[in-house]
């Protein structure tokens, strides 16, 4: 690829001669050769990259780099993001078409260039748009619909009735419209299972993680918002609404009928009680037990959770608890002995 194509990619000057340099991959610059680009967002990074092999480097402007090629950007970070997707071998895995194992109901829309492979499933009345993949052992149930450009690793699974927007990644072991917990109990104990009758919707551009899952909404549907990210292991129950470009790190719960708001970040096994509103672009820390609803931009960390800044006095006074305890007895016995004076 030449360099001239990611420059423009990145929307930054590639002036001649470099325009032509043929580059191979983006790599670390330990892995680096006379055909590679790396990049450095940190100063840290920055003298394993100046004595890289590397041919081209993206880099703040201003960068003191002497030997490669600078494509200068504000943001290296997110220039590396976005050159890595030009390398990135998106090629279905077991090759065009349907594959003979698998099983797809003749009522099915599959657009010509879509990729089903070993031993999937594809239900009545479901839709697969253009240039989408599914890898082996998926299953699409009765009345999905999935829409164009997505991919559905090896073993996921996609229930009835769920509407999957373009451009969408579901990875292996995803479990996508599986039934809400919902039950009511009786008075000697004894539980009632309440049916799920709504469906799962996932927006265009959204990433759902390995094993996590997403469970259908009682009535309404569950709803993932454009472009929103979930990593592994994240649990989402029924009718809860994730606003568009939020992100939830491994291991985040949350419960029932909860809205998150636009570009929230939910760090590691933070956990949501249901019912509860996360305002845009709040920020949960990690480990957070959020029990009460959370204003816009407002970041809070913690079980139960608090702002960011209680939380750190909190912590501070924890860190003086010995000295103060020490205080306490000594001021004690200091009043036990001035009791025995009288």
């Amino acid at each position: 690829m030449k360099l001239s194509i990611i420059a423009r990619h990145l929307g930054c000057a590639c002036e001649s001669p470099f325009a032509d340099v043929e580059i191979s991959a983006i790599t670390d610059p330990a892995d680096a050769d006379e055909h590679s680009i790396t990049f450095v967002s940190n100063p840290r990074f920055l003298q394993p990259v100046r004595e890289s092999k590397a041919v081209a480097v993206i880099a703040r402007p201003q960068t003191e780099i002497t030997g490669k090629i600078l494509l200068a950007i504000d943001d290296p970070y997110l220039g590396f993001a976005r050159v890595a997707q030009l390398f990135e071998d998106v090629s279905p895995l077991f090759g065009p078409g349907i594959h003979t194992s698998a099983t797809v109901d003749p009522t099915a829309k599959v657009h010509g260039t879509t990729s089903i492979g070993p031993f999937c499933v594809v239900g009545k009345d479901c839709s697969i748009g253009k240039g989408s993949v599914l890898g082996a052992h998926c299953i699409v149930e009765n009345g999905t619909t999935i829409g164009e450009n997505c991919r559905i690793d090896s073993g996921a699974i996609i229930r009835r009735n769920c509407k999957i927007g373009n451009r969408v990644i579901v990875q292996s072991g995803a479990v996508i419209g599986g039934e809400g917990f919902g039950n009511a109990r009786e008075q000697n104990g004894r539980w009632e299972r309440i049916p799920s009758f709504g469906a799962v919707v996932i927006e265009d551009d959204a990433e759902i993680g390995a094993n996590t899952t997403i469970d259908r909404g009682t009535f309404r549907p569950t709803i993932i918002g454009k472009g929103v990210k979930i990593d592994n292991l994240c649990m989402v129950a029924h009718n809860v609404h994730v606003g568009e470009n939020t992100a939830l790190a491994a291991q985040v719960g949350i419960s029932g009928s909860t809205v998150v708001g636009k570009r929230a970040i939910l760090a590691g096994q933070a956990g949501f009680v249901g019912h509860i509103e996360i305002g845009d672009d709040a920020f949960v820390g990690a480990q957070a037990g959020v029990a009460k609803s959370i204003g816009k931009g407002e970041k809070v960390t913690g079980t139960p959770s608090r702002s960011f800044m209680t939380m750190r006095r909190i912590e501070a006074s924890q860190m003086q608890l010995p000295d103060l305890i020490k205080e306490v007895r000594k001021l004690r016995k200091e009043i036990e002995n001035l009791k025995k004076e009288k």
